[in-house]
């Protein structure tokens, strides 16, 4: 028996089991080229977001970034810290510490932007077929984070198609 879209209950697990085990072998795959800088993804993506408020952000900021609970991105930071990646500081207002990327990890960022992982495992879509998924991928993300009630989200990155409307591209 289908649902009103036509699917079968079960393939919409079957979607979701898809969906998880592809950003899994891709972050797998990712980390294995981070290695070289000693960093994890996480970690790569954290200095990424501190970056993207020009070096300098709060605890809040990032943890609405990376959809996380604030005490486990103040544990991150606390790590990183040690590690010579970020500084943290007294800050004046309504947040008590600011983070900043040290020269290290300006550094070991900067570094691990040259990164081809990406590029090899994506590039295996055309172009209209990146586009597609941006845009499928856009709308899952704006459903569950409306499932989740939240409305204050920070994007760092909008796709922005490459394939004009009503036109098609070769890779």
């Amino acid at each position: 028996m289908t649902d009103d879209n036509g699917l079968y209950p079960d393939e919409y697990f079957s979607l979701f089991v898809l969906l998880s085990q592809t950003k899994d072998a891709v972050l797998r795959a990712r980390q294995r080229e981070y290695e070289v800088y000693g960093i994890s993804n996480e970690r790569r993506a954290l200095l990424w977001v501190i970056q993207s408020y020009g070096g300098e952000a709060t605890p809040a900021q990032i943890a609405r970034r990376f959809f996380r609970e604030l005490h486990s991105i103040t544990e991150m930071l606390k790590r990183m810290e040690k590690d010579g990646l970020v500084s943290r500081h007294k800050a004046t207002g309504r947040s008590k510490t600011v983070v900043r990327l040290t020269e290290k990890g300006s550094e070991t960022l900067k570094q691990s932007l040259h990164n081809d992982t990406d590029k090899r495992i994506l590039s295996v879509l055309t172009v209209e077929e990146r586009d597609r998924l941006a845009a499928s991928l856009s709308k899952l993300r704006t459903k569950a984070l409306e499932e989740l009630g939240v409305t204050d989200v920070e994007l760092s990155v909008q796709y922005v198609p490459r394939v004009p409307v009503g036109r098609s591209a070769a890779r």
